[in-house]
């Protein structure tokens, strides 16, 4: 055991990333020109587009992610999010799809101004001093006007493809990119950035990042806002302007400079990376619409096959830790992505929810229980929940061992991250949280000993929140608590409402440190931990923090789905003051699954008031405790 802890604090000790990224330094580049083309994305480079191919063989590449503030990010949005450096809107998330033409006669600024992302309209002609020159009306509404002749930076607008016909925009955009190749100047650099959807288009998609010059040598391009190649963002293009020519990025900016790493991916793997992206988008909510129903065909198979119900349920369960070990193998290149993702998920959950059953019958064989363990499970020697457990355990193995080893199988599943959302490109999101927490709390359920206890609640803690892993306050705020109370019930000692105060502030230093450890390292390599204790040593954390109480209060009393949270807690505090008689028995048969469902229910009510979209966490943790718990009235229905 000591052991393990001293591996756990470790880890925490870890660099973020293992690959070392090329800086832009001020020496590096004499100016900087931007061309920026609405649609463009990488399945458009190749022999019809030979400007385009010829730049892509030489350049740093990347997927760049245009996510705005709409869903849908037309080619005004793209402009005025380049100009800001954060996520900006023109007109308005109802005008889709895209329109033609940009905003005209309308106060952005004001607009932008006003909303959670705060988005300082022209930051980037700001940041230049006016020492710009702006090509095109797209380009000057970046930049709230057309600037001076011969700048260090010029920004070019190549207009916008179409949606329905691509074939003559595309000879016009090589035209202009092969036309910037040629007129470069020696020592300066090159940006080409699909910077929206194109015109008439209802869907988002990754689009098009070539950067060429001194500073930018073949490989692929990241950013620390992402932390994952080849991924960058639109709000990174202003950062990397300013980078270039060595100028300070403005606080107001969310982005990130590009870096250049490893080696650079080829056209079709960054076709594929869309692919991929459009895959997880169209097979996520039937997916969790599946699991729904299955959930409440368990209902019926409870009373008439309860045996069936359990092997049902465990692969309901085990389907969610599938979701993301699908990602190794390429099942978003099916015609129909959502039947190539239940051809792997069905198996492998299948398999996990078999190998829970076999443990649930092999262990109690194995081991005997002290005679005075009554007050840790009563009649858990029968084993009522621990094939749940052990399927629960699987799960958060799962995602502790993804979160340890770079959060890969996150990246465009369908319950983790979407680079079309843009809410992270790295370590744990609210919806990977939600599993986690509620799959490792009811795992950790079974454990008859506090130092089993405290071990897991430190590896969860770690994964979860270390910078290098899953960097996440939130869940680590949520995690501490619901642990304590965890141990406090699993031991008999008297929940009250101080030792949980006490917790919630043991969760706070940890946090603490954590950021603080973040903040030791270069910028380049700070997550938003570390940038966040910047803005507080710089004073100016104060309108982020009011923007992030804003999205949590809007939230919590405006969105029509969190307006129903309160009916669901409701309900569900109804079930543990009187619980039907399948579920009564159940829980009497084993305490320790009540106790973890206690744990779980007080992990997601932090996790949902203390994140942006916090109401994936809730929403989560019921998705995978819900069948989990339907295992258990099965099991003690056979029983």
């Amino acid at each position: 055991m000591r052991r393990l802890l001293v591996l756990i604090v470790l880890l925490v000790l870890l660099p973020a990333g293992p690959v070392a990224a090329q800086e832009v330094g001020p020496d590096q580049g004499a100016g900087v020109i931007v061309v920026g083309v609405g649609g463009l994305r990488w399945d458009d480079v190749g022999p019809q587009t030979p400007a385009l191919q010829q730049l892509a063989g030489t350049a740093a590449v990347g997927v760049l992610s245009v996510k705005a503030r709409p869903a849908v990010s037309c080619a005004a949005d793209g402009w005025l999010t380049l100009g800001a450096g954060t996520r900006a809107d023109s007109f308005g998330p109802a005008a889709r799809p895209c329109p033609d033409g940009l905003p005209v006669g309308q106060d952005l600024a004001a607009r932008n101004a006003d909303t959670v992302d705060g988005a300082r309209v022209g930051a980037l002609a700001e940041a230049l001093g006016g020492r710009y020159e702006a090509a095109g009306a797209g380009a000057r509404l970046a930049l709230q006007g057309v600037g001076g002749s011969r700048q260090p930076v010029m920004l070019t607008d190549a207009g916008t493809l179409d949606a329905g016909d691509r074939a003559a925009g595309l000879r016009r955009v090589d035209a202009v990119v092969a036309d910037a190749v040629r007129r470069r100047p020696a020592g300066v650099d090159l940006l080409v950035v699909g910077l929206s959807a194109a015109a008439g288009e209802r869907r988002a998609h990754l689009h098009v990042a070539m950067a060429s010059g001194p500073s930018f040598p073949r490989g692929a391009l990241r950013s620390a806002s992402t932390r994952r190649a080849p991924y960058v963002q639109l709000v990174d293009v202003a950062p990397t302007v300013l980078s270039v020519l060595g100028r300070p990025v403005p606080a107001v900016m969310d982005g990130q400079p590009w870096q250049v790493v490893g080696p650079a991916p080829s056209v079709a793997e960054l076709v594929d990376l869309d692919r991929k992206a459009q895959g997880q988008r169209a097979a996520t909510v039937p997916f969790f619409v599946g699991l729904l129903v299955v959930s409440l065909v368990l209902l019926v198979l409870l009373w008439r096959r309860p045996r069936a119900a359990e092997l049902v349920a465990l692969t309901t369960v085990a389907a969610l830790g599938a979701s993301y070990l699908a990602n190794l193998l390429p099942w978003w290149r099916v015609g129909v992505p959502l039947l190539g993702l239940l051809a792997v998920v069905v198996p492998l959950a299948l398999a996990l929810a078999t190998a829970a059953l076999v443990f649930a019958r092999w262990w109690p064989t194995r081991r005997r229980r002290p005679p005075d363990d009554d007050h840790r499970g009563g009649a858990e020697a029968a084993g009522t929940a621990l094939a749940a457990q052990v399927a629960c355990g699987l799960v958060a193995a799962v995602l502790v061992v993804d979160l340890l080893t770079g959060a890969h199988l996150q990246m465009s599943s369908v319950a983790g991250h979407s680079p079309l959302v843009a809410g992270r490109f790295a370590g744990i999101g609210n919806v990977a949280f939600g599993v986690l927490a509620s799959a490792v709390l009811l795992a950790a359920s079974a454990a008859r000993r506090v130092a089993v206890l405290a071990a897991s609640a430190a590896l969860a803690v770690v994964a979860d929140g270390a910078p290098a892993f899953g960097s996440d306050v939130g869940g680590v705020l949520a995690l501490v608590p619901a642990f304590v109370l965890l141990t406090l019930l699993r031991t008999g000692a008297r929940v009250t409402a101080g030792r949980l105060a006490v917790a919630g502030g043991g969760a706070a230093l940890v946090v603490t440190v954590f950021a603080l450890a973040d903040w030791s390292r270069a910028p380049s390599d700070r997550t938003h931990l570390g940038r966040f204790v910047q803005d507080l040593v710089d004073g100016s954390a104060g309108p982020l923090l009011a923007r992030k109480a804003s999205a949590v209060l809007d939230l919590v009393f405006l969105s029509p789905v969190t307006a129903l949270l309160p009916v669901v807690a409701a309900a569900a505090a109804y079930l543990f003051v009187r619980p039907p008689v399948g579920l009564r028995r159940a829980l009497q048969a084993a305490p320790d699954w009540r106790h973890g469902l206690l744990a779980v229910s007080l992990a997601s009510l932090v996790g949902f008031l203390l994140n942006d979209s916090g109401a994936a966490v809730p929403a989560l943790a019921l998705g995978l405790a819900l069948p989990a718990t339907a295992a258990v009235v099965a099991r003690a229905r056979r029983g």
